[in-house]
Parts: structure tokens; sequence; C-alpha cells
């Protein structure tokens, strides 16, 4: 019996070693056309004049904007590398445990990584939150010391903490440039769900056009930037035990689940190897789901922006 499992898992790992080998062929003959094809589209298009109007933009792909959400730094050959290995993971066990077990491990696999991204991409935004008021008083204090606002706004994002570098770059890079930059603040208030820097970028665009002053909208969002985050920490203590419970709830299925599958092998055989296991699997995993998701409507926005 172990021979035969040997067997089928060398079997799938061939399989999968030369799958991967026809996929690295085709996206590298992917890649050579498309870089062919924007060089010949680069020479044919006639040189463009900069204008000191233009206005800078930022432009990212889905995957890169995915990635730069949550900080997470990896180039495209790490993540292919990183499927790789859970597509391998994911065989291992199809070709061990059946298709269903593979599948439920898939399914943990996706629901871990989200978390993760999705906890990484709070943690940008909370940083955001409570960095930018104190970014917007510097800006200030460099205005009242006679620089200009778009030198104000360089200075003041020089030392700006990692997450406001994409932003911090480009806006240093418009200003010498002489291009209008207020297009930046929105493209990162879209990317990170901040409504405060869409008003900071109206407030831009409006002063740059008809010459008002800047500093009450400045003022403005920076003290509804504080006194937002200082309700939002009273919530997090009031509602600490309620976040608390909800989680022990949405948890705590699993893992009594995983362990009971792991201390008795006989109950583990009955849920996936009969027809009645998988039955009652499916129904499990539907309630669990079921009561994440009301868990999750009860509790969403606690601790949230």
């Amino acid at each position: 019996m172990a021979t035969e499992q040997m067997l089928a898992l060398a079997r799938t790992l061939a399989v999968l070693a030369l799958l991967l080998m026809v996929l690295q062929w085709l996206w590298a003959r992917y890649r050579q056309r498309r870089l062919l094809r924007d060089n010949v589209r680069d020479r044919l298009r006639p040189s463009l004049d900069v204008n000191s109007d233009s206005e800078v933009r930022v432009t990212l792909s889905s995957l890169e904007r995915i990635l730069l959400r949550a900080d997470i730094r990896l180039s495209r050959g790490q993540l292919m590398v990183s499927a790789l290995v859970i597509v391998v993971f994911v065989g291992v066990v199809l070709s061990l445990n059946g298709a269903l077990v593979a599948l439920i491990t898939a399914g943990l696999i996706v629901v871990a990584l989200w978390m993760y991204w999705r906890f990484r991409f709070q943690q940008q935004r909370r940083r955001i939150y409570e960095e930018l008021p104190g970014l917007i008083d510097t800006a200030l204090r460099y205005m009242d010391a006679g620089r200009s606002l778009e030198n104000a706004l360089v200075e003041s994002f020089r030392d700006a903490p990692p997450v406001f570098d994409p932003l911090s770059f480009r806006l240093r890079s418009a200003v010498e440039s002489g291009r209008d930059y207020t297009g930046l603040f929105e493209d990162f208030a879209a990317l990170y769900q901040v409504p405060s820097l869409v008003l900071v970028s109206i407030a831009l665009r409006t002063s740059s056009r008809f010459g008002s002053s800047i500093r009450p909208v400045f003022q403005q969002v920076a003290g509804s930037l504080r006194s937002q985050q200082e309700l939002r920490r009273e919530f997090l203590a009031a509602t600490a035990e309620t976040r608390f419970t909800a989680a022990a709830f949405a948890l705590l299925p699993l893992g009594l689940a995983a362990y009971m599958m792991l201390m008795n092998e006989n109950y583990s055989r009955v849920l996936l190897s009969t027809s009645t296991g998988h039955v009652m699997l499916g129904i499990a995993g539907a309630l669990q789901g079921l009561g994440v998701i009301i868990i999750w409507r009860m509790i969403q926005g606690v601790g949230r922006d």
C-alpha cells in the first residue's frame, strides 16, 4: 500500500513538473512578444514634450495594487515560486488523501492568505490615519516659515513613515518637474480608501486654480482625523470583549474539529472515507461559513475608520 502511494505521489509530482515547464515556456513566449510589441509601439509613437500643466497620475497593475496595499514586497518570480509550492502541497494532499481533503486544504490556504492580506492592509490604513495629522501640521509649519505650498508638502512627506513612500517619491518628482501633483493624492486615497486625502486633493486643486487659502482646509482635516482616532480608541476599548467573543465563536469550532480528527483516527476515517461523513462535512462547513459571515456582519466596522 505504501509503495502504491509513493508511486502515485511520484506520478503527480512528475505531471506537476511537466505542467510547470509548459507554463514557464508559454509565459516566456508571451513576455517576449509583449516586450517586442511595446518596443515597436514606443518607436512609432511621436515624441511629446512634457507640458508644465500636465497632470501626474499613478498607473499600477492589479497585482501591484494588491501587493502595495498590504506592503507585501514580493517579485513576480517569488510569487510564482510561492504559488508553485502551494500547488505542489495541494497535489500531494490530493494524491494521499483524496479530492475532498485537497479541496478543504486549498480553501483553508485561500482563507489564511486573505486574512493575512486583510490584516496587513488594515495596518497600513491605521498608520496613515495616525500619521496624516502630524504631516499636515508639519506642512503648515513650513508654510508659516515662508515656504511655498509645494515645497512645504515635499518637505513634510520627506520624513514620513514608509507607508507614504509611493506618494512622497511621486510628489517630489512632480513638483521638481513643474507638473500638477493633485491627482497623486486622489490615487493614494483610492488605493488605501482614505476619504480625507480626497478632500485635501480637492482643496489643493481649488487653491492652485483660484488662489484660495489652503490653511483652513488643512486645519479642519487634521482636527477631524485626531478626533476620529480618539473616538476609535474609545470604541475599541469599549468593544474589546465583544470582538474577542466573536473571534472565539468563529475559530473554536474549527479548532475542535481539527483536534478531534487528529486524536481519533476512526472518527477522521468516517468523515473522510464515507458518503455520510462527506455529507456531514459539507453541512458543517456550510453552517460554519454562514456563522462566520453573520458574526462578521455583526462586528463589521468595529475598530475601523
